[in-house]
């Protein structure tokens, strides 16, 4: 018998996930024309073949044609869901009037207000012109202030401006997780260049969730939560995150907690089984059954919609809503076609969403439960009911984490050693949460009920955070810089992988397949250290309004600045972070600190540690010279010094003519704590020379081997 027979949804799942990757990756390269003309085809081949071809033996040439389908049927999906594409695409006339909406409720809490804007007109010849597009938008609130709502309409008097990869290595590439989701550019309006119109908002369904989630945020103020316990409830009860600051957010990823702060399965499992009590007397009878299963899937879903529709709710949502629908009409589906429906489901709605780390996250932990949760749980079975419990959680948490482990690693580059300790606290303390935080939201009204409650609640969250600080405070909490290649990323799935077919299955064929990717992963890490002992770069970093370069030769590193003792304490901390992001890819273990300006300044120990030189803003590393220039030249300074990178920095009022007729750089590198404005006209002048100029603040951090 096929195995694969009782999943047909998961067979046609594979071929349409495949179609989606392929358009979301190479979108740009795909002929619209030509995937409709395939698809047309492939339609009327199908049709033929099951006209004219039968037989038991040729049902492999239908099963092709379907799966040709579903590839192309993903392929088309990606292509029209990319607003870019459109001929009526604001980017294609990015200047003028506009009237938007706001396309998801802004973060007040900072000014500018921050907020996504879909574009819907542009007013050309005296007329209002359909177009299309999402964009991310700064507004500067006016004086008295001005309380936007998703869904408003705004007339827009500016410019958008494309958003470029400005990033620095192995670091967040935040405008390709814009790009993700399908912004690609950036508008700042000022008091004056925004307005209000009185126009009926977009967006009933959601703009009402919207407003019943900040009356519910006001509900949990008025009951005296606030601070750190008051962020943590919010997310956990209504998705809302704004107010989680840095420390949280490290604290709860450092111990493998970061999905309690999302809503995802288990809060809306909540939901579920609150729901089921309260409606379980329409169970008697059959009008009462419909209707039972009715407000469970309105309920669900408005609930996805009240914490933000994230990738986690919504794959929950729908999990649970099939499995609803099929109860009613006397089916009982299988998990693994449950999970490949929700998936078909929501990528045909959004395909863009494969592309998103909480979707890719959400799917592999619930596959991971759904396969390895059961020989894991096997493994130690007990009649007493705590260590059953308790061992219940190890298993969950164990399955997830390994489904989860190698994208985990090679996003993030951490592992959490306590991972399992975090769980066993965490996830019941997180639906003791939950619970309270119902309660509250339903009697917060009533004052001393809601008091009370909220009283408790508080203490709750308060327990939570002081638990997650503690482990996260244990030695060796979390193991970080760990980089991973792509490639790696799928040895270590194919290694998971073979290892639970060999162990459950006993075929010695799993175990040469775990063999040789084991040593083609071994190789890969193995090669990469070797790469790293030729290997010598300069690095010039995209940090705002911070001159900051490091020269590296294989595990030693000098790190030069200007004034960074001097910077703030925001500043030092971010310096830090990207700093050791890239020590930690490259396996730097040593690096000295050269403080350009200061007066009594730090030298950089010669003998032994780095071949280089440097007198001043003069640097020689190995063949390659680098010059800082942060003064123009002296007039009618005749001297001229090739070097192969010069790096311009502190906006110093210069001709690029002038430097570049000194110092004939092979590039001319623009450091980021030039103003925007000279750096343009640099870039201006650049082209007119044709000279390569490589500006960080737009083009991302200036890394080159030498």
């Amino acid at each position: 018998m096929n195995s694969w027979r009782p999943y047909p949804l998961l067979r046609l799942l594979f071929p349409f996930l495949a179609g989606i990757v392929t358009g979301a990756t190479f979108g740009s390269a795909c002929s619209q024309l030509l995937v409709v003309a395939v698809l047309a085809t492939q339609v009327v081949a199908a049709r033929i073949v099951m006209l004219t071809v039968s037989g038991y033996r040729y049902r492999w040439i239908a099963g092709l044609m379907v799966n040709g389908f579903c590839v192309l049927a993903g392929l088309e999906i990606s292509y029209l869901h990319r607003s870019e594409h459109d001929p009526a695409h604001f980017s294609l006339h990015p200047d003028g009037i506009f009237i938007v909406t706001v396309g998801e409720p802004p973060a007040l809490n900072r000014s500018p207000v921050k907020t996504m804007l879909d574009v819907r007109y542009r007013r050309q010849a005296g007329r209002w012109i359909r177009t299309c597009g999402r964009a991310l938008g700064y507004l500067q609130p006016p004086a008295k202030g001005c309380l936007l709502q998703y869904g408003d309409y705004l007339l827009l008097r500016a410019g958008f401006t494309a958003i470029t990869d400005n990033s620095n290595p192995h670091s967040f590439n935040y405008p390709a997780y814009l790009k993700n989701q399908g912004i690609t550019h950036r508008v700042f309006a000022g008091v004056h260049g925004w307005r209000p119109v009185g126009i009926t908002p977009a967006g009933f369904p959601a703009r009402m969730a919207y407003q019943l989630r900040g009356r519910l945020l006001g509900l949990l103020r008025e009951n005296r939560m606030q601070g750190r316990e008051f962020a943590v409830a919010a997310a956990l009860l209504l998705g809302y995150v704004d107010e989680l600051d840095a420390g949280l957010r490290s604290d709860y990823s450092a111990t493998g907690a970061m999905h309690i702060l999302s809503v995802s399965g288990m809060h809306v499992g909540i939901i579920y089984l609150f729901l089921e009590f309260l409606l379980g007397f329409l169970k008697r009878s059959k009008p009462g059954r419909y209707l039972k299963t009715f407000i469970l899937i309105l309920f669900i879903w408005f609930y996805a919609l009240l914490t933000g529709m994230s990738p986690a709710v919504l794959r929950s949502a729908a999990m649970l809503s099939l499995p609803i629908l099929g109860r009613q009409m006397g089916r009982s589906p299988d998990m693994f076609n449950i999970v490949a429906a929700s998936v078909i489901l929501l990528l045909a709605l959004d395909p863009l969403m494969v592309t998103d780390v909480g979707f890719q996250l959400s799917y592999l932990a619930v596959m991971g439960i759904v396969v390895l949760y059961k020989p894991i749980y096997d493994c130690y079975v007990t009649a007493a009911w705590l260590p059953g419990k308790l061992w219940s959680i190890v298993a969950v948490s164990l399955a997830a984490q390994l489904a989860t482990m190698p994208i985990t690693l090679f996003t993030f580059h951490q592992f959490p050693v306590y991972f399992m300790v975090t769980n066993i606290f965490v996830v019941p303390l997180s639906s003791l949460i939950i619970y309270f935080g119902i309660v509250v939201l339903a009697v917060g009204n009533i004052q001393f009920a809601g008091l009370f409650t909220a009283k408790a609640l508080i203490f709750l969250v308060w327990l939570l955070n002081s638990s997650i600080h503690f482990i996260e405070e244990l030695p060796g909490s979390v193991i970080r810089g760990i980089f991973i290649s792509f490639p790696e990323m799928l040895l270590l799935y194919l290694i998971i992988i073979t290892g639970f077919l060999f162990l459950t299955r006993r075929d010695m064929a799993w175990l040469w397949i775990l063999l040789a990717a084991s040593l083609l992963l071994g190789g890969s890490l193995a090669a990469t250290k070797l790469d790293r002992l030729h290997s010598r770069r300069l690095l010039v970093f995209n940090i705002p309004r911070v001159a900051l370069y490091e020269v590296c030769c294989q595990d030693r590193a000098v790190v030069f600045g200007d004034h960074l003792p001097g910077m703030s304490e925001w500043s030092q901390k971010i310096c830090g972070g990207i700093l050791n992001a890239d020590f930690s890819a490259h396996g730097i273990r040593i690096h000295r600190d050269y403080w350009i300006d200061r007066a009594h300044r730090k030298e950089p120990d010669r003998k032994g540690f780095i071949p280089m030189a440097h007198m001043g803003r003069f640097i020689q590393a190995g063949n390659c010279r680098i010059a800082i220039v942060k003064k123009p030249p002296p007039k009618g300074f005749r001297c001229r010094m090739r070097v192969d990178y010069l790096i311009i920095s502190g906006s110093p009022n210069l001709r690029l003519a002038d430097v570049v007729r000194i110092f004939h750089p092979h590039v001319v590198v623009i450091d980021a704590s030039n103003g925007g404005f000279r750096t343009a006209q640099w870039l201006r002048e650049a082209a007119l020379l044709r000279v390569s100029c490589h500006a960080v603040t737009i083009n991302g951090a200036f890394e080159k081997d030498f």
